[in-house]
């Protein structure tokens, strides 16, 4: 067993076919490369053939996968015939800053860690509220809320073989005045964290000091790069920061932006931290290309440093 497994975040959109029987067919209907991005068939064969063994999905992929597979476990079984496992799903705990959505995020949570469990992941990566424009900034009681919160989901998530990770992003409420605050304010045994490389590079955290940092609280990692690290405050409180309609990219694959990947790699290996790495492509025109460049970066560059 490797020391580190990879896996995508499922960052398709809507894949609105199982399988295409036939295939050449589709294709002569017009004669583009759409007939090889609308299957789960296919697109589970290049992420094994990439050696991507893991995907992890998010909730609005739910409303695509069980119309064509009936159920979870229907989907985990296509994809295990294919080589691939599903490692977990991706949550977002609205408004657990809000002591009055208190009982409503905590069963949302639990039942996003049920809908884990009948795919057979183990991993729940939680934003822990929604973005700070429109509710930000927390106060130190909204924070130890959304504390509160994640201890519960927490609990239930490591009753049922589950562990949940604590993913930040840079226009988050929780940000960088009182995103070690929330960490330092669960219990370690219950609520762990899931490193999004770009994402807390460019809220303001370094990423091998803070991994360094809390190495014996990581779950697992969302990796990708970036070339805006340390944006300013006015840009992550503003409205959706994140959506562009420019064409600027704040995400790139490994080794395309500017963050130290290869630190990153040395401190893994000094604090011998073995599991899941989910590979995002956030704004990625083209998602296999992305993949395949991840590939060769990971076994080129990454891999040889721990291994």
């Amino acid at each position: 067993m490797p020391n580190i497994q990879y896996a995508n975040m499922s960052h398709w959109k809507s894949i609105p076919f199982k399988q295409i029987d036939n295939f050449r067919d589709f294709y002569y209907e017009d004669k583009t490369n759409s007939a090889y991005y609308s299957d789960w068939d296919n697109i589970l064969k290049y992420q094994s053939a990439l050696g991507f063994n893991g995907i992890e999905i998010a909730p609005w992929d739910m409303a695509d996968i069980l119309p064509l597979f009936g159920s979870p476990e229907n989907f985990t079984a296509f994809a295990k015939d294919r080589g691939v496992e599903v490692i977990g799903m991706f949550h977002g705990a609205h408004a657990s800053h809000d002591v009055g959505h208190f009982d409503e995020a905590v069963q949302s949570g639990r039942e996003a860690v049920d809908t884990i469990v009948r795919f057979g992941g183990t991993y729940m990566n939680t934003c822990p509220t929604q973005n700070y424009f429109g509710c930000g900034p927390l106060t130190r009681e909204e924070v130890q809320q959304c504390a509160k919160v994640m201890n519960e989901i927490g609990r239930y998530a490591t009753d049922k073989g589950v562990k949940i990770g604590l993913h930040n992003e840079f226009f988050c409420a929780i940000n960088l005045p009182n995103h070690r605050e929330l960490i330092e304010s669960t219990d370690p045994a219950l609520v762990h964290y899931c490193i999004d490389t770009a994402q807390i590079s460019i809220m303001g955290e370094d990423l091998v000091t803070f991994y360094n940092d809390y190495h014996d609280r990581i779950s697992t990692f969302h990796l990708k790069d970036t070339a805006s690290s340390n944006q300013r405050d006015s840009l992550r409180y503003s409205q959706d920061p994140e959506i562009t309609d420019d064409g600027t990219r704040w995400f790139w694959e490994p080794g395309m932006g500017t963050l130290d990947l290869k630190g990153l790699y040395h401190a893994l290996k000094q604090h011998g931290f073995k599991g899941w790495m989910s590979i995002e492509y956030d704004g990625s025109p083209d998602l296999l290309a992305s993949m395949a460049m991840t590939r060769y970066y990971l076994d080129n560059e990454l891999r040889p440093i721990y291994d």
